[in-house]
């Protein structure tokens, strides 16, 4: 429990002393990130190999353009996401200067997934960097080498105290959501995300839950055989990663 207060902790005051606020040093942030992604490409692909026997072509097409994409849109839109948005005036603000100011949350928990372990982390923390917000990851113990990699990694191109790592299973996980966060973004199963959510309810922290399950197909006894085999196996073949999306 010491330990995740001190993450969050250290993470907070960093939050709070205003560093990651600038649009500077949000874009040098996002800069530091396409670099590690371009200059490990080779040990992220090893990590995901290992952990899912993907194929490096697969791996590179889901895990690694998906990243090198958000990337690239967000630092080419973020001086527009983060301007002032004009308002439109009425009868008690017409003399004012009326306009809607976005400010960062605060302190963000990404909790990723086994099954795509590198883009689903790195997507949502490059749109949290993005925000200005202070981010704690926990990659799932799950995919064990990509999860290692991705602490490794982080701290050598991104501000440590701003963007920790959390590694572990599920005592870790547990530990952390007795944490306030101030907001907290789940990729996984529905069991899972009813813990998260019920976790985030203590503190009234708002949630982003991207839930998957399972997709039975029942073939009775009087189905045609050939269609029947046909489908399911040209939707595993065709779609990603095994017809998971």
């Amino acid at each position: 429990m010491q330990r995740m207060q001190e993450v969050v902790g250290r993470a907070r005051a960093a939050f709070k002393s205003g560093r990651c606020r600038s649009l500077e040093f949000r874009m040098q942030q996002l800069k530091a990130l396409e670099r590690m992604v371009q200059e490990k490409e080779e040990e992220i692909l090893a990590a995901i190999k290992a952990d899912l026997h993907k194929s490096g072509h697969n791996a590179y097409s889901h895990e690694i353009l998906g990243v090198l994409g958000e990337l690239a849109l967000a630092m080419d839109k973020l001086p527009s996401w983060a301007a002032p948005q004009p308002v439109k005036k009425n009868l008690l603000t017409m003399r004012d200067e009326a306009y809607i100011c976005l400010e960062p949350l605060g302190v963000v928990l990404i909790i990723g997934a086994w099954n795509y372990p590198f883009v689903l982390i790195m997507q949502p923390l490059i749109g949290a960097i993005a925000a200005g917000n202070a981010v704690v990851v926990k990659p799932s113990e799950i995919s064990e080498n990509t999860a290692q990699l991705v602490a490794d990694l982080l701290p050598q191109y991104l501000d440590r105290e701003l963007y920790p790592v959390v590694t572990g299973g599920v005592p870790e996980t547990t530990e952390l959501l007795t944490q306030r966060f101030d907001h907290i973004l789940y990729t996984g199963n529905s069991t899972v995300g009813k813990i998260v959510m019920a976790a985030a309810a203590k503190h009234l922290t708002p949630v982003t839950l991207e839930l998957g399950g399972k997709s039975p197909c029942y073939i009775d006894k009087d189905c045609d055989l050939a269609v029947a085999c046909r489908d399911p196996v040209g939707r595993w073949t065709s779609l990603g990663h095994c017809s998971q999306t």
